[in-house]
């Protein structure tokens, strides 16, 4: 098996687990409560004196994507360690 296999195969099996229900459930979980806590401090004030716009949406869509992606990196990190 070539380099190049070995690693698709290690990288589709980390996907793998990081998607599967309950990394994913708890990954999900985290995101939705740190994303609602840091969307209420970094952007509450903005939201209550300036129209919605495009650049808060993907400033609030960054505060989710983050805290998700941290939980998730640390589950792969946690599981490859054990």
């Amino acid at each position: 098996m070539s380099c190049m296999a070995g690693e698709e195969i290690r990288r589709t099996a980390a996907l793998r687990y990081v998607f599967s229900g309950s990394v994913f459930r708890r990954s999900l979980i985290i995101a939705v409560v740190v994303g609602c806590l840091l969307s209420i401090t970094n952007q509450g004030d903005v939201l209550l004196r300036e129209p919605f716009s495009v650049r808060i949406g993907i400033k609030i869509v960054l505060n989710f994507l983050i805290p998700f992606t941290v939980a998730s990196v640390s589950a792969l990190v946690n599981r490859s360690a054990g």
